[in-house]
């Protein structure tokens, strides 16, 4: 089991997640350098002129090291205020201080990243974390560039110094040749950033947002599906919600042994086996359409505190780009049934093996409870649209997301989202989420679901039958017998 820092947890939430309201911001802006000096190694250097206090990354220990991302920092040393320059101290958990005084002022920071991380076994995947990407480097800046998170609303200002014919891509409005603004903390450390040769990005603008596409060599010749995927289920969200929640939108995508995602402000990280094969187009495109739908839910529809309604967003992403990719024509009716059958299987095992926790209470540890998080979201969502649709029609379920988008306040904590819900549901969605909540009951699950116009059938929590078994059908795979929520 990963631990993660509980300080930079905390950190992160209030002040990224919030925007640390009303903190004063040492320098405007505060100026970030990181220069590539040979081989996997880059100098990081800071001014912030007037700081106090202590810097952090984001820290998780991992198999292949000792300390986490703190490993592969090295050689931090402060300048004081007084123009003095001493090392700093280690705290541990990925987190450095002035010596000293905590209240001394520093006006700056500096140390060496040495770019090594493909030598741990990071258990959320190295996409959250970093990489080697061909001959360059992939980078979750939360992990390598130390910062105080007491600087939620600050501005800043970035550049790459990199040897001659390489670049930067980034999700940031570029000023200069890889010099960027980037407004706010949570846009700096919480978005993946690619530094090397020979990137070759690509970008596809679609109703205002420019998604730069980006790929290891060996996916070039997948690019075109990829872009095609992005493309029809891009245009989906933006229309159920009514608009892009950013400008500029970056998807990297990397080799790996299996299909996964990580998704951040501005950009998202997806690794997948190479080489590239078209029949498992279901794989990775439901993972391409699932970490871009979370511009939408979980990032700019937040969660406040963060692990109660990580089944809300990483639930509910799931069962939408489901539907999304169907009603997109991008996969079949027989692959919305194996998808449905897999959100089943997941919330009935991880009953089983998480326990008697609640969806919300299962959020705190999301690895730990992947399934019961996951299936949970996903069957509160596909029940909830049928509910909806049954009470006012088409769309309403819809509808009802785009509310929350639209809100003056898009930051939800589980109470919040139930009581919108609840308003455009007749109740619907507190009685949902009862259910799964409540005793274990995997035939009275199945019975539920069976009134959303599917019929189930189960073997043991692990072997799950659902058909189709609207429209007077008794249950078939024919598309012509899917219920009206969701149906082409």
């Amino acid at each position: 089991m990963g631990y993660v820092k509980p300080v930079a947890v905390l950190a992160v939430t209030l002040s990224v997640g919030l925007g640390a309201a009303g903190a004063e911001c040492p320098a405007d802006p505060v100026r970030v350098r990181i220069a590539h000096v040979e081989e996997n190694r880059f100098d990081i250097a800071v001014s912030a002129p007037g700081s106090q206090g202590a810097i952090d990354i984001s820290w998780r220990e991992a198999p292949g090291t000792q300390d986490g991302q703190a490993d592969f920092l090295s050689d931090m040393v402060f300048e004081r205020s007084d123009g003095v320059v001493v090392a700093a101290d280690y705290a541990g958990y990925g987190t450095w201080q002035l010596p000293g005084d905590s209240e001394a002022r520093w006006d700056g920071y500096r140390y060496t990243l040495t770019a090594d991380h493909d030598r741990a076994e990071w258990n959320i995947g190295k996409e959250e974390i970093a990489y080697r990407f061909d001959d360059g480097f992939y980078f979750v800046l939360q992990s390598v560039l130390a910062v105080s998170y007491g600087w939620g609303d600050c501005q800043f200002d970035v550049r790459m110094i990199m040897p001659e014919g390489w670049q930067a891509v980034t999700p940031w409005a570029e000023v200069d040749a890889n010099a960027f603004a980037v407004s706010g903390l949570n846009s700096l450390i919480r978005n993946l950033v690619v530094l090397g040769p020979d990137l070759e990005p690509q970008t596809v603008t679609l109703d205002g947002l420019d998604v730069v596409i980006i790929s290891e060599s060996v996916f070039d010749e997948a690019r075109p599906a990829f872009a095609e995927v992005l493309r029809r289920s891009l245009a989906a969200y933006t229309g159920i919600f009514g608009g892009v929640p950013m400008e500029r939108y970056l998807v990297a995508f990397g080799e790996d042994d299996m299909n996964d995602g990580g998704a951040f402000a501005e950009s998202f990280g997806q690794r997948l086996p190479a080489p590239f094969r078209e029949h498992e187009r279901l794989m990775w495109a439901r993972s391409l359409a699932h970490e871009s739908l979370h511009a939408w839910i979980g990032i700019a529809i937040s969660r406040q505190p963060d692990a109660e309604l990580q089944w809300f967003t990483e639930g509910g992403t799931d069962y939408l780009t489901m539907k999304t990719l169907y009603r997109t024509e991008l996969v079949e009716a027989d692959d919305v049934i194996f998808m449905i059958e897999g959100q089943i299987r997941r919330f009935l095992l991880g009953r089983i093996q998480s326990g008697p926790v609640s969806l919300a209470e299962a959020g705190e540890n999301k690895q730990e409870n992947r399934t019961l998080v996951y299936g949970g979201g996903a069957l509160f969502h596909l029940l909830l649209d049928a509910r909806m649709t049954e009470l006012h029609g088409a769309g309403s379920y819809e509808a009802a997301l785009r509310s929350l988008y639209e809100a003056d306040d898009r930051r939800y904590s589980q109470a919040r989202m139930l009581a919108a819900l609840d308003a455009r549901s007749d109740g619907a969605a507190s009685e949902i989420l009862a259910m799964l909540n409540g005793p274990f009951d995997p035939f009275g699950l199945l019975a539920e679901i069976d009134t959303a116009g599917l019929a189930t059938a189960a073997f043991g929590p692990d072997e799950i039958l659902v058909r189709f078994a609207a429209q007077g059908c008794a249950g078939s795979r024919d598309a012509a017998c899917m219920p009206d929520f969701l149906s082409r």
